[in-house]
């Protein structure tokens, strides 16, 4: 989180709660709940010789700048098929939003569950600069009961040498009297994927105050704003930035997300901020995310004249259950094969290996399972095999 990045968020809190008009040539629509008026985000396309393609796109909404390519394949405001991976979505509002609720400041230690406190509704960075200070005046400039201090303890047993209730401290290495680092809140934003709560990477997503819908030379429509931009991930070791194979997603809010006016988001029709879209109704933006698959990156099917030596590479679109690859096997004819040796070094990666020298100038067929599932348990939608032969 950038030092500028982290004064405009402070000055849009101060601006949100205090008299500040916000009402300017920033084009915003102030009118009404705050309504989600384009999403930007990956999709997949396919050319004429069937090749694919990754793109950012218009998966929501429209702009009046926009090409037809800057849309989805099938058309504005039609459902996009989703890479599995890499995905960030920018979610531009029509109106600013309360960021206090989005974001928390670092503290110096854990206050509860981690080291992030939310920032009280009113904050100023005069508040945050107190609650900044050497840790032998905290007490008298940063109070625990003071309605806008900042990095409280909420440990019932304390927080190291800090009581419940005391004040840790905003982490503040640079000594500049504003808080180092921000992150997203836990829960503010979400993504549910059929039954699946898709778990979101606090440190890379954020929420952009600035910006409108003019749009700017640098950056074109992905500097669009004001966003949250919203970056999925795995509860795995090491995280992957992943989505659920095969479902359909939507996104969430918490009820506490809302303007100025404690208006909860929607999503209009087409993100058309002319209709009404009843606050806390975000189901008008949904999008397909592709089913998980596996290609062969060694030989294609049938192919003949095989170096037996060589180990077998095959590549998942998103990242598989280490657990499942027992779903890949080899044959010979009815005959599993004695001797395969199947790993998974990455996350997307399968490696077969045989510790018998396979027969020369003989048909083997790689054969998978729809046991096979991504890291969330979606399946293989239907089961794959090659043939192959090797060389003489």
């Amino acid at each position: 989180m950038t030092t500028s990045r982290l004064g405009t968020l402070l000055l849009v809190l101060v601006a949100v709660v205090g008299c500040t008009n916000l009402d300017s040539a920033t084009n915003l629509n102030t009118a009404g709940p705050p309504m989600i008026e384009q999403v930007r985000m990956k999709e997949i396309e396919y050319d004429a010789t069937g090749q694919e393609n990754i793109k950012t796109v218009f998966a929501f909404g429209t702009h009046p700048d926009a090409a037809s390519g800057d849309y989805a394949a099938l058309g504005a405001n039609t459902m996009i098929t989703a890479p599995p991976t890499q995905q960030k979505l920018r979610i531009i509002m029509d109106e600013l939003l309360v960021g206090n609720f989005l974001e928390e400041i670092a503290c110096r230690a854990p206050v509860d569950d981690d080291a992030y406190d939310r920032v009280p509704l009113g904050t100023t960075p005069d508040d945050v600069a107190k609650c900044s200070a050497a840790k032998d005046v905290l007490p008298k400039l940063c109070p625990g009961g003071a309605e806008h201090s900042v990095c409280i303890c909420h440990i019932d047993g304390g927080c190291g040498d800090t009581p419940f209730g005391g004040p840790v401290g905003v982490l503040d290495v640079n000594q500049d009297g504003a808080a180092d680092d921000t992150r997203f809140i836990q829960g503010a934003v979400g993504l549910r994927c059929g039954s699946i709560d898709v778990a979101i990477d606090l440190n890379n997503s954020y929420w952009n105050p600035s910006g409108n819908q003019n749009k700017p030379a640098m950056g074109g429509f992905d500097a669009l704003g004001p966003a949250i931009v919203l970056q999925p991930t795995t509860n795995t070791t090491p995280a992957q930035n992943a989505l659920p194979t095969g479902t359909t997603c939507q996104l969430t809010f918490s009820p506490d997300v809302t303007d100025k006016q404690n208006n909860q988001v929607c999503a209009p029709p087409g993100g058309d901020v002319k209709q009404d879209c009843a606050p806390g109704d975000v189901s008008a933006f949904q999008f397909m995310v592709q089913p998980l698959s596996v290609s062969n990156q060694s030989f294609s099917d049938g192919d003949t004249g095989v170096d037996a030596t060589q180990p077998i590479i095959l590549v998942a679109n998103a990242p598989v259950a280490a657990s499942t690859i027992t779903a890949v096997t080899v044959t010979k004819g009815a005959t599993a094969v004695a001797g395969v040796m199947v790993i998974q070094p990455q996350a997307q990666t399968i490696r077969i290996t045989f510790s018998t020298p396979l027969t020369a100038n003989t048909m083997y067929t790689i054969h998978i399972a729809t046991t096979l599932t991504d890291v969330y348990g979606q399946p293989l939608p239907a089961p794959l095999s090659w043939t192959f032969t090797t060389a003489p």
